[in-house]
């Protein structure tokens, strides 16, 4: 990572539902922040996985398990050659065949991951928690799974002690600066939102949730002291 650089910080895309801009718009940062491959990290929620889902489906997704398989592949070899070195968050999305099969009894050794099935990039690699400790202000990136509501943020900074990038909460969007109880600097926490397409038969249960989706992502700049989110315009 060259720490020297700008950070774009991806936000939830649920791939094939993502917004039919998210990569042109993600695209758009990267050349214009001049965000060097290895600065690029997804907060996770890459792909949907709509059919691993545990609660009912709608009869009215235009896609058997077999297609969105074959459509998630191809946005990941079409997301791969714009970021062919993304940095990812395991995120509940990504568990959901996993849980499936847990609940199934079946045993891990007899399962294949996700990224095997969705033919993920060679470059891109998953973990829980990414940590850029050699910068001028470290932070981290996850998911937020545990998180929730208007301040899951600023709660994940709380926690930790660390500025923290999240997403999974889509709808509360943007950036909270806090300063701790005996600390010698603010912290800071981010929220980036999603970049999912809201009216896609995959979110109809969110139609008539008050809070909708917030479409953008974040920048982090200046060696991490200023975390900046980006509406998709």
């Amino acid at each position: 990572m060259d720490s020297a650089k700008p950070i774009l910080c991806i936000s939830d895309t649920q791939m094939p539902f993502e917004h039919p801009k998210a990569l042109e718009f993600c695209t758009y940062l990267k050349r214009h922040y001049k965000v060097p491959d290895e600065n690029v990290v997804h907060v996770g929620d890459e792909a949907d996985i709509f059919h691993g889902s545990s609660f009912d489906k709608d009869p009215d997704v235009p896609m058997s398990p077999v297609h969105e398989i074959a459509i998630t592949r191809e946005r990941f070899k079409q997301w791969g050659a714009k970021f062919p070195l993304m940095k990812l968050a395991i995120s509940n999305h990504g568990l959901r065949w996993v849980r499936k099969a847990t609940g199934a009894q079946i045993p891990s050794q007899v399962i294949r991951s996700y990224q095997e099935i969705f033919d993920a990039p060679k470059g891109w690699q998953w973990r829980e928690e990414w940590r850029f400790i050699q910068l001028k202000h470290p932070f981290r990136v996850i998911h937020g799974m545990g998180y929730s509501g208007m301040m899951g943020h600023r709660n994940a900074v709380v926690d930790s002690g660390i500025s923290t990038v999240i997403g999974h909460l889509h709808s509360y969007a943007g950036v909270n600066h806090i300063k701790m109880n005996g600390a010698e600097k603010m912290l800071w926490g981010m929220n980036v939102g999603c970049l999912i397409q809201e009216d896609a038969v995959a979110f109809k249960y969110g139609k008539y949730s008050r809070p909708k989706a917030c479409l953008g992502a974040g920048v982090v700049l200046n060696g991490g002291t200023t975390p900046v989110w980006i509406p998709l315009g």
